[in-house]
């Protein structure tokens, strides 16, 4: 896994747990990794709160709204990526 990979992890259906174990497995840099997972993931929780900040209730209902969406978009991503995978292999 690339530094890229760890960056992008918590903006896809990529369980964390999935990432941080196969990181392990090639002897990943552990100090970069801790700090690709802090960008990542607080950078997916910064985003919501400015949102929320700067729009409100207006974003908030927004957001709820299309989170269906969004569950299936990243879902059909995750299974395509697979799918490409799986025939490249």
């Amino acid at each position: 896994m690339g530094r890229g990979d760890h960056l992008g992890e918590r903006s896809d259906a990529i369980p964390y747990k999935l990432v941080t174990i196969t990181s392990g497995l090639p002897a990943y840099n552990i100090w970069l990794f801790v700090l690709c997972s802090i960008v990542a993931r607080g950078g997916r929780f910064f985003v919501v709160a400015i949102l929320l900040n700067r729009y409100g209730d207006v974003i908030r209902a927004e957001l709820e709204k299309r989170l269906g969406l969004w569950v299936w978009y990243r879902a059909a991503v995750l299974v395509l990526g697979f799918y490409i995978a799986y025939r490249l292999l």
